[in-house]
């Protein structure tokens, strides 16, 4: 029963109901695990991570780490097993040692000594690359420029993930790991393969690629090319078919519940360019392991607490999602043997657990002379512990829905991704939480099943969608739903292409203003640091014509006022009896260049 005080405001009653509903449904976590059959990776709560480094094999100090374990609380931790650098004494001869291991099994050590302690390991893998003796051994598993050489990164060669390094080399060093160490389950930070910046053209991709289009690896990026748009979608494919395999061979090797979880970004925009499908792999995922280590110079802290939203709405409330955050110096300029400001790694912490995220500290190397880092996540963690029945199995309440779709940071955002997709959507969830709005970002693809909880949907400029995407709006909005929608919303399909018309221009009550010549938002839209576009301040931004024309607006001179709703209709727009509609008279402009008349104007 929840007694309420006279003097209690708003505030501590939605508090304080909040948390008798949540002590009433949900069992405390020390509760389930007593005794429980609930898998690891639904109870492991707290990680901790020492990213292992090549001398540490002479310099790690077990005992103090073990300390240092259950200082913080953790009950699962990442330690580094294999891929570019082994820990452990591998049989297979081109899986490299650490230069100092010395015969030593560190990763297997670890892995007992977490055990003692009653602390759930997942073995790290770093595996998408290898020293030169292995390239030379097998120079076909190796990704290729188009000229024939190999991609290279420092002095590592990029492995291909249409090889055999990635279909038999790696799933028996994981049967190996497994085999040995028994740890729960594994990650790997670096599975992805080559970024959609670089074209494989090694006989793998080429002899793939060929029986799945028919036709050669693309030559070059060109989004309106069929066979670079096949190539795209090929790529995101063979990501989802590795995440079965390897989970395929960690479960035959380790038990039902040894599962492969790869790391995945917080970010979309960094998503699609790894090919990483964030639905996708949240529909196939246990548990998710987030790299998402600070924020950036664009958002802030808040944005924390949006990747929670977003992946959880993909993932669903009932798995966990962990995130590395970063106790050293991270940045544009990163300087891992230094303290980052307390304050600042624990404010993205925070941030984080608001969002749904679990907590997860991440140092660089076993020993740092700068040992204020061994304090930061500590009080967190410990807070953590104590309230962890309130912070799990939660579910939102928020009535506001911000829809992002992957596809459409792919397909329209294209390599403007940033200024288009992301900057229009981090604007909005600003004006949101400055506004102290609760909203959730919604998956263009799951819009019917989060409608019935939801009063407002938000198209930050979501350009391209699909038409059943598009007819999921309609429904929402036929069932009383309100929209919002802004630039380019619904005026492009789920290939970029541009419709005629905006999908839901009877709904929006708008048209577009030319000949369906321009690619981005707005021809005014400067550039606003609240946005948090990267670059913000810089010179305003203006749509780029794809037909070559320089259009002209009807009304249409200068910076409009932030008012525009409320702006008189210019000359050549009136609107039709009984609605807000635009539509065109016979004066109205013509693109200055493709003489087309517009079908209307926008407001």
């Amino acid at each position: 029963m929840l007694f309420i005080g006279g003097n209690m405001n708003r505030r501590d009653f939605v508090q304080n109901a909040a948390a008798a509903a949540l002590a009433a449904a949900v069992p405390a976590p020390s509760q389930q695990r007593a005794g429980s059959t609930t898998p690891w990776y639904l109870r492991t709560y707290r990680w901790g991570q020492t990213n292992i480094t090549e001398k540490d094999p002479v310099q790690y100090d077990i005992p103090w780490w073990r300390e240092y374990w259950k200082r913080t609380e953790v009950q699962g931790v990442i330690v580094n097993a294999g891929g570019i650098v082994a820990y452990y004494p591998s049989k297979f001869p081109l899986h490299h040692r650490a230069e100092f291991l010395n015969g030593r099994d560190l990763f297997g050590e670890l892995t007992e000594a977490a055990h003692r302690d009653g602390i759930v390991v997942m073995a790290r893998m770093d595996s998408s690359r290898t020293a030169e003796d292995f390239f030379k051994a097998h120079p076909d598993w190796f990704a290729r420029t188009a000229d024939g050489g190999p991609y290279r990164a420092a002095d590592r060669y990029t492995t291909c993930i249409n090889s055999p390094y990635y279909d038999e080399y790696l799933p028996s060093i994981l049967r190996e790991i497994i085999e040995r160490s028994h740890p729960e389950g594994i990650t790997d930070n670096s599975w992805a393969g080559l970024g959609r910046g670089s074209i494989c053209y090694c006989d793998n991709c080429e002899r793939k690629f060929r029986a799945r289009a028919g036709q050669p690896v693309p030559r070059r990026a060109n989004w309106d090319d069929p066979a670079y748009r096949q190539w795209i979608t090929w790529s995101y494919h063979r990501r989802v078919e590795i995440w079965e395999l390897n989970n395929r061979i960690t479960q035959a090797a380790g038990g039902p519940d040894c599962i492969w979880s790869g790391m995945n970004s917080g970010s979309v925009s960094a998503q699609a360019s790894s090919f990483r499908d964030m639905k996708e792999i949240c529909s196939r995922a246990h548990i998710v392991m987030l790299d998402h280590q600070r924020r950036d110079d664009a958002t802030g802290f808040q944005q924390n607490g949006d990747t929670g939203k977003l992946v959880h709405g993909v993932l669903g409330w009932d798995k966990l999602a962990p995130e590395s955050m970063a106790m050293y110096e991270s940045g544009r300029t990163n300087f891992r043997v230094a303290s980052k400001p307390a304050a600042e790694a624990r404010m993205w912490m925070i941030e984080g657990l608001a969002g749904g995220i679990e907590p997860w500290w991440h140092h660089i190397g076993a020993y740092h002379e700068d040992r204020r880092m061994y304090h930061t996540a500590e009080p967190v963690m410990k807070w953590h512990k104590a309230n962890e029945a309130y912070l799990v199995n939660r579910r939102p309440v928020a009535t506001v829905g911000m829809v992002w779709s992957q596809r459409n940071t792919d397909f329209y955002g294209r390599e403007n991704a940033a200024e288009m997709v992301d900057a229009p959507y981090e604007g909005f969830a600003q004006a949101l939480i400055r506004a102290r709005i609760p909203y959730l970002p919604v998956n263009a693809g799951d819009i019917d099943r989060e409608a019935p909880n939801l009063a407002v949907l938000i198209l930050p400029n979501t350009g391209g969608l699909s038409d059943e995407q598009c007819a999921a709006i309609r429904r929402f909005v036929e069932r009383g739903g309100s929209l919002i929608a802004t630039g380019d919303s619904t005026r492009y399909d789920e290939w970029g292409d541009g419709r005629t018309d905006f999908a839901l221009a009877d709904l929006l009550r708008v048209r577009p203003i030319c000949c369906a010549c321009m690619r981005t938002a707005s021809p005014f839209a400067p550039r606003n640091p609240v946005a948090g576009a990267a670059g913000a301040g810089a010179r305003p931004r203006r749509r780029t014509p794809t037909c070559g024309c320089i259009p002209s607006f009807a009304g249409a001179s200068g910076v409009p006022s932030p008012a525009m709703s409320r702006r008189r209709p210019a000359s050549g727009i009136r609107y039709s009896e009984g609605s807000r509609r635009p539509t065109s008279s016979p004066s109205a402009a013509r693109c200055s260049h493709c003489g087309q008349t517009p079908e209307s104007s926008s407001l």
